[in-house]
């Protein structure tokens, strides 16, 4: 089951990346980023059924928080980004690229996010793919709690800086108010709590493969997208330096003492 489904997710990255060719905007799979997990999900939904398996509780909880947490993401993306051309990450990388921008994209942009999305996949594969589980009523519990804070706070992040983006007042400012005040980058941390209850979740099956999930979306913000967000913050407004040294940079803590 797990290659059919892997095959599905390359399918449509393979389609997708055909579409940014035709339109110029290799951008585009930061929108499928998050419904790419929803693929995942849902072809393992859909093969447990077709193959007479009865889906549990877990199986179907699962699904349902990758559901959330996708389509979620996906909708928000889609109206930030659409219309707004190119990011300026893929056109530095298109760019600076000295080889077929087709294979170069193909390989570096589309290809390996959707290998960092078959590794963060773990704990789904292990809850549809492990046979006998605890089904846990207290690890179930445990991980739609947590869910359901990193949701909030996930949403309140990005609901609060869609506001101060669109004050024409906040024009060259940092935002550095509401959740902001307490951590730069407070819509990651609540990423990071969706897929720590993922985690969780896939206790139920008796193993802790499913840390790859937290460990790696861990990694990937605070070695990858933070340091390159944060790089063209400090070349734009020299002043972050000052909201770095008085904010954490993802966990959430009362201000710093200069």
């Amino acid at each position: 089951m797990i290659g059919s489904v892997i095959f599905i997710n390359w399918l449509c990255l393979s389609l997708l990346w055909s579409l940014s060719l035709k339109i110029k905007d290799a951008s585009i799979i930061d929108i499928y980023w998050g419904f790419g997990f929803c693929v995942i999900a849902w072809s393992c939904l859909l093969f447990t059924y077709l193959g007479g398996d009865l889906i549990s509780t877990s199986q179907w909880i699962m699904s349902a928080l990758i559901s959330i947490w996708g389509l979620r993401l996906t909708v928000y993306l889609a109206q930030r980004n659409i219309g707004k051309g190119e990011d300026y990450r893929y056109v530095k990388m298109r760019n600076a690229s000295k080889k077929d921008w087709r294979f170069v994209s193909y390989f570096r942009v589309f290809m390996f996010q959707g290998l960092l999305q078959v590794i963060i996949s773990t704990p789904i594969f292990l809850i549809f793919s492990k046979g006998d589980q605890i089904e846990s009523s207290t690890l179930t519990a445990i991980s739609i709690i947590v869910f359901s804070l990193g949701l909030f706070i996930e949403t309140l992040s990005d609901q609060q800086m869609k506001q101060f983006r669109s004050d024409p007042a906040s024009t060259n400012k940092i935002m550095n108010h509401g959740l902001w005040k307490f951590s730069r980058h407070p819509n990651y941390f609540g990423d990071f709590l969706q897929w720590l209850a993922v985690f969780i979740l896939s206790l139920n099956t008796g193993t802790l493969w499913g840390i790859l999930a937290p460990c790696m979306m861990l990694f990937i913000f605070l070695k990858l997208t933070i340091r390159i967000l944060e790089n063209a913050q400090i070349k734009k407004r020299p002043e972050y330096s000052d909201y770095i040294d008085s904010t954490n940079m993802f966990f959430p803590a009362f201000r710093k003492n200069k």
